[in-house]
């Protein structure tokens, strides 16, 4: 992944994690603009620490890169403040793509699971907001 990442004039890794705790942590101290993270590992899950990362980090881009294409890890990665989710069966142009719309402010998900889960999430949301009045 770094050598892919690194292929990439703009773009520079700052740190490397083993497990999803110290991944938290890194991004604790280094304050990154985009953390890349793997879905399944050990310690934490990166579901778990996408969701601190952006309780602790504004500034902060997470992209979760998974093998799994179930729209419900799509949903929760959503739900935690994840700005990205890109299978990693995906090109290195579509990770690039990512990384820089996460930078910008938006959302990316791979194709094709961009429109589905999208209105997965928003309907959710909607339906929470129903509950809550």
């Amino acid at each position: 992944m770094r050598d892919v990442l690194e292929a990439e004039s703009h773009f520079r890794v700052v740190g490397e994690a083993g497990n999803g705790l110290e991944a938290a942590r890194l991004v604790e101290r280094l304050r990154q603009d985009v953390l890349i993270i793997d879905l399944m590992m050990p310690g934490l899950n990166g579901l778990e620490v996408t969701r601190q990362v952006k309780k602790g980090s504004l500034k902060t881009h997470v992209i979760v890169l998974p093998i799994h294409r179930d729209e419900s890890y799509v949903v929760e990665a959503l739900k935690n403040g994840a700005a990205g989710y890109v299978v990693k069966d995906s090109s290195a142009d579509e990770l690039f793509k990512a990384i820089r719309e996460a930078i910008a402010g938006h959302r990316y998900l791979s194709p094709p699971l961009s429109n589905s889960a999208i209105l997965a999430y928003i309907q959710q949301g909607q339906a929470t907001a129903v509950e809550r009045c």
